[in-house]
């Protein structure tokens, strides 16, 4: 994702060194994404196959909350789930510091994330799929962890972003942070687990047509199990209008539904935890054009997602109410 942070041959050899990798071959920064620093990383012996890795040093996250994601994804993997687990060192160590940020050494998976126009729905029947295995697989993790863009955060940066904008868009964002609010307080009885938190399409790696990694998982977070489908739809399942395409969500849906059945509460709350989905990734691209985001403002850096997209989906939710097809 986007370099905010740059390093040298220097440090990323001393970085190397502890893990046993061999040499550094080369290294290339990762200039998609808006939240944290990546880079595509090549190490080995000539007379020995090179390794390939994914190195992420992280802008938001502080040190002590990473612990919780490199245990969550050895869980992961565990259970069969197809993410990447941070690479150990020889002690068993994963999460060390480079360039004075919290960073992590990944394997890199083979494989592209798929272009818009390439999702049918058996594609969308394998991301429910699995997206249903992370959420069965997540219910005997023991560490909870409270979303760092979750309610309480869209609920401060809210008021403050509704200040910028226009009339209407502010009465749609704020309308549906206290819709969300006030479902909250009548304390629903939706199922809560692990969730991934941004499993949108270029998050999700395909290699010769097969789902070969679900990456990005640094906003997983214990939330209602229903938001996270809510989210994955609102990329997976949605035409450039920006309104739910049948086929896709009706794939994705029932093949969710195939391994962890929805409940009768969770049919009643889905139009509203679309329409919250839609609005938290509004407001966090609203954060980014606008701003408010302190990493990006510190190194002069803009992102190119558009939050009109997320909301033309917002009111598309609100024009229509959506179903979940059982």
């Amino acid at each position: 994702m986007a370099a905010y942070t740059q390093i040298n041959d220097t440090q990323l050899n001393d970085y190397l060194a502890s893990f046993k990798l061999g040499p550094l071959v080369e290294f290339n920064s990762i200039t998609s994404g808006i939240e944290n620093t990546n880079y595509f990383v090549t190490t080995g012996l000539p007379d020995q196959p090179y390794l390939d890795y994914v190195l992420t040093l992280f802008e938001d996250l502080e040190y002590q909350e990473l612990p919780y994601f490199v245990a969550l994804t050895a869980h992961l993997v565990n259970y069969g789930v197809i993410v990447p687990a941070p690479v150990l060192d020889p002690h068993g160590q994963a999460l060390k510091r480079l360039a004075g940020k919290p960073a992590l050494l990944l394997p890199r998976f083979a494989g592209q994330h798929l272009a818009r126009e390439d999702i049918t729905p058996t594609i969308c029947t394998c991301i429910g799929t699995v997206l249903a295995q992370l959420h069965q697989a997540g219910q005997s993790f023991t560490l909870q962890r409270r979303g760092h863009r979750g309610h309480r955060w869209w609920q401060k940066l809210g008021p403050m972003v509704a200040a910028r904008l226009p009339v209407a868009d502010r009465i749609l964002l704020m309308d549906t942070i206290d819709d969300h609010r006030a479902l909250l307080k009548t304390n629903p009885e939706l199922p809560t687990g692990v969730i991934h938190g941004d499993l949108f399409h270029d998050n999700a790696l395909f290699y010769q047509g097969k789902l070969s990694a679900i990456i990005d998982i640094y906003n997983a977070s214990t939330d209602y199990l229903l938001f996270d489908v809510a989210i994955a739809v609102n990329d997976w399942c949605i035409d450039a209008n920006g309104c739910i395409v049948d086929t896709l969500a009706n794939a994705f849906l029932l093949s969710y539904h195939q391994l962890r059945p929805f409940t009768l509460t969770e049919v009643q709350y889905w139009p509203k935890l679309l329409a919250v989905a839609a609005m938290r990734f509004w407001l966090s691209r609203l954060e980014s054009s606008l701003g408010f985001n302190a990493h990006q403002q510190q190194n002069g850096m803009h992102t190119h997602k558009n939050p009109n997209s997320f909301r033309k989906i917002l009111i598309n939710h609100q024009k229509k109410c959506y179903q979940l097809p059982l």
